[in-house]
C-alpha cells in the first residue's frame, strides 16, 4: 500500500510515490573476428616494397641522376729526389681505370646499338695531373685534379666524382741548398795578355769542385753585365750535404776601364805618371842584373854598368801602326859606364811595349809582356837592352 507523501510547501498538495520500473537489459554486442595474415605474407610484402623501392632508385639514378663512376682510385704516388728538388719516380695515373671503365661502358653500349659519341667526347675530355711538375718537399701537399666536359658527362649519363685528391710528399732525403755564389763575384782584370773579366770565389767553394765561368749576350761585349756560370758535380755536393738550385746569376760591372789610342789623349800628370810606374818595372829589373850587362862587340865582350835611368819617352810603337792591339813604347835612356870607351860614344837604352788603360776610377795601367835580359844588343853606337818577350 502506497503511503501518503505531503509536500512541506504552503500548498501542501499531497501526491502519491510511483513505484520504478526497472531498466531493460543493455544490447550485447558480439565480437568482431580479425583478419589473420600468415607471417611468410607478410616478409613476401616487405621484400616487394622493398625491391621497388630499389628499383626505382636504380632507375632514377641511371636516367636521372646518371652513372656515379669515381674518376681517381687509392693509388698514391711514388716520389724520388731530395727534398725542395723531389719529383716522381714513376708514371703516376689514379685516373687510368676509371677511363678503362668508360671505355668498356662505350664498347657495351655499341653492342646494345646506342650512340657513344658523348660518352667518348667526355673520355677525351679528361685532363689530370698535380699542379706543379716537380721540386718537391718533405711534408708538402700536392694536389692532384681533373677536369672533363661537364656537359658530356651530363649528356652521356655519367656523374663523374672524386675528381680531386691530396697527397702529402714524404721520403725524399734531406739536403742543406748551397749559394754557390755567396762571396763571388766578377770586375774588369787586366794583364799582359790584355784586358779580360776575372771572377773571384771563395777557395771553399772552390775546393768542392765547383768552377766559375762567364758569358755574354752576341758576339761582343757591350753592355756593364755579365752571366756567371757555375759547374759542378751534384753528386759531390751531395757527399758534402749540400744540393744547388741556381747555377747562374747576372753580374753588373763596374765602368769598362778605357783603352788609350793617343798618346796625345794622356795628360802631363798622367804621363809622369806613366814614366815613374815604368821607371820602378825597370830598377827591379836592372837589380836582378846587379846593374850590369854584357856587350859583345867586334873587339870582344864588354860588361857595362848601368849607373842611371834618364829621360823616357812615350810614342806609339812600330807595330801599333799596322794592327789594332795600340800599343805604345815607352824607352829610357841609360847613363853607363864600362870597361871600354863604348860609354863615350855609344846610346844605351831600355823600352817597353805596351797597351795604356785608363780605369774607371781614373788611374793608368800599362799592360806589357816586356822582359830583359842582362846583356846589350845592336851595332853602330846604338844599343838596347835585349827583350827576351813582348
Amino acid at each position: 500500500m502506497s503511503e501518503e507523501v505531503r509536500e512541506q510547501n504552503d500548498l501542501e498538495i499531497p501526491f502519491l510515490a510511483k513505484n520504478e520500473e526497472p531498466a531493460p537489459p543493455a544490447p550485447v554486442s558480439k565480437p568482431k573476428k580479425k583478419l589473420k595474415i600468415p607471417a611468410p605474407a607478410w616478409f613476401a610484402a616487405g621484400c616487394a616494397v622493398v625491391l621497388g623501392a630499389v628499383l626505382i632508385g636504380w632507375h632514377v639514378r641511371e636516367n636521372v641522376l646518371g652513372e656515379e663512376v669515381s674518376l681517381l682510385d687509392s693509388s698514391v704516388p711514388e716520389f724520388a729526389g731530395y727534398s725542395t728538388g723531389g719529383y716522381l719516380a714513376a708514371d703516376f695515373a689514379p685516373e687510368a681505370a676509371a677511363l678503362e671503365h668508360l671505355r668498356e661502358t662505350v664498347a657495351q653500349r655499341q653492342e646494345k646499338g646506342r650512340n657513344t659519341a658523348d660518352l667518348e667526347r667526355l673520355i677525351s675530355s679528361v685532363s689530370c695531373g698535380f699542379d706543379k711538375a716537380s721540386g718537391y718537399a718533405n711534408n708538402e701537399n700536392l694536389t692532384y685534379a681533373c677536369s672533363y666536359d661537364q656537359q658530356a658527362a651530363e649528356e652521356a649519363g655519367i656523374r663523374l666524382s672524386n675528381t680531386v685528391r691530396t697527397y702529402t710528399v714524404s721520403g725524399l732525403a734531406e739536403y742543406a741548398v748551397l749559394d754557390v755564389f755567396n762571396g763571388v763575384s766578377a770586375d774588369w782584370q787586366l794583364s799582359p795578355d790584355g784586358l779580360s773579366i776575372g771572377i773571384y770565389a771563395p777557395q771553399e767553394l772552390r775546393d768542392m769542385g765547383i768552377s766559375y765561368s762567364w758569358s755574354y749576350g752576341g758576339d761582343s761585349y757591350n753592355g756593364e753585365t755579365v752571366s756567371i756560370h757555375a759547374e759542378f758535380d751534384q753528386n759531390v755536393l751531395m757527399s758534402y750535404g749540400y744540393i744547388v738550385n741556381n747555377d747562374e746569376i747576372v753580374w753588373t760591372l763596374g765602368a769598362m776601364p778605357e783603352q788609350i789610342t793617343d798618346a796625345d789623349a794622356l795628360s802631363e800628370d798622367e804621363r809622369n805618371v806613366l814614366r815613374e810606374t815604368v821607371r820602378a818595372m825597370l830598377e827591379n829589373e836592372l837589380a836582378g842584373c846587379s846593374n850590369r850587362a854584357a856587350l859583345t862587340a867586334f873587339t870582344g865582350t864588354y860588361s857595362i854598368e848601368i849607373t842611371g835611368i834618364e829621360q823616357a819617352y812615350i810614342e806609339r810603337s812600330g807595330m801599333g801602326f799596322f794592327d789594332d792591339s795600340n800599343s805604345f813604347r815607352i824607352s829610357f835612356d841609360l847613363d853607363t859606364n864600362s870597361e871600354f870607351m863604348l860609354n863615350d860614344y855609344g846610346r844605351f837604352r831600355a823600352s817597353y811595349t805596351g797597351q795604356i788603360y785608363r780605369m774607371a776610377d781614373g788611374s793608368l795601367r800599362f799592360l806589357t809582356n816586356t822582359v830583359h835580359a842582362c846583356q846589350f844588343t845592336g851595332m853602330f853606337g846604338n844599343y838596347s837592352l835585349s827583350e827576351t818577350s813582348e
